[in-house]
């Protein structure tokens, strides 16, 4: 008989505490699915410093305010969407780190980028497209790896132009996230009008 009431107030108390919150279902966001722009505001706008989206080369740049031409791959990925490159060597302690975190991002937001892993050492057409990315180098030669750049459409006074912002060597995982996210919603706003 105790038996039976210890069963029962125990199975009570599990209940309760599952009812009550004291566990949790919480999902964490997936950042995969789209459910984040329904409401997402950027943080990153149009200009020429170093925390903007630029459509030509920005401020610290040695070819400052020139415009140029995009490359061919650049121009195909993005009438796909958002798009996203790391150059970087494989077997460079220096650079790998970068390209793990690219490479990560990448694959968190696969539903909504193109990605191109620019490793050099693969050669052919990888190899010069990592080479040509230097067209993107924030600040001018020399390049250095990694080279991390995103790519999106920009409404720039009515005109929808390429947008894109670039870094030479480590950013944070939590960095590059924002500008991408920022990248992919102004992709999606824009994307219309190509």
């Amino acid at each position: 008989m105790i038996t039976k009431k210890l069963m029962t107030a125990l199975f009570t108390i599990i209940l309760l505490l599952i009812l009550s919150g004291c566990t949790t279902n919480e999902k964490k966001e997936n950042t995969s699915n789209g459910d984040w722009l329904v409401n997402y505001l950027p943080v990153h706008f149009l200009g020429n410093g170093t925390d903007d989206f630029w459509i030509d080369y920005p401020v610290d740049h040695t070819n400052s305010s020139e415009s140029f031409s995009h490359l061919s791959w650049v121009n195909d990925s993005l009438q796909e969407g958002c798009m996203l490159f790391v150059v970087h060597k494989t077997g460079c302690e220096s650079c790998q780190p970068q390209a793990d975190r690219a490479i990560k991002l990448a694959e968190n937001f696969k539903d909504h980028i193109v990605f191109h892993d620019l490793d050099i050492t693969l050669g052919g057409t990888i190899e010069k497209r990592a080479y040509d990315s230097y067209l993107y180098d924030p600040d001018g030669p020399p390049g250095y790896i990694a080279l991390t750049g995103i790519f999106t459409l920009i409404n720039n006074n009515g005109n929808i132009e390429f947008g894109w912002h670039s870094w030479e060597q480590d950013v944070s995982y939590n960095e590059m996230e924002g500008w991408l996210k920022d990248g992919i919603y102004y992709w999606y706003q824009n994307s219309g009008e190509i």
